[in-house]
């Protein structure tokens, strides 16, 4: 078991990563080389877009998808919208709308009524 004076003499890990924090703000920074700042002017002016070119329009489809946050937020949208629907179509059943339940799907819902069909049901007990 360590006493009191070994537990004294042990360095404080805050202390060490303050004073290191010191010396790193109180050191020079050495200004870069007008060689090195030259260079990285040139290259950023052969990215640039000639002055006075047209920028290419982009087809309204892709300005629509790009607004709405890409691919990933098209694909979000999507998958919420068919579980809509499939909610939806079987919500219909216990309404008596029969529109729907004549192009083939109330064959698998006979069984079972409203949201029993999608395994819903509440029990009490």
């Amino acid at each position: 078991m360590k006493d009191m004076t070994q537990r004294s003499q042990e360095p404080d890990p805050d202390k060490i990563v303050a004073r290191m924090l010191d010396d790193l703000a109180a050191a020079p920074v050495p200004d870069p080389s007008g060689d090195l700042m030259a260079r990285v002017m040139a290259d950023a002016q052969a990215h640039l877009p000639a002055p006075g070119g047209v920028r290419a329009a982009s087809p309204w489809w892709r300005q629509v998808v790009q607004g709405i946050g890409g691919w990933g937020a098209v694909g979000g949208l999507v998958a919420a919208t068919v579980t809509g629907f499939v909610i939806g179509f079987g919500a219909l059943e216990s309404t008596g709308v029969d529109a729907v339940w004549t192009l083939g799907y109330g064959e698998y819902y006979d069984a079972e009524l409203g949201i029993d069909a999608f395994g819903w049901a509440l029990e009490e007990g």
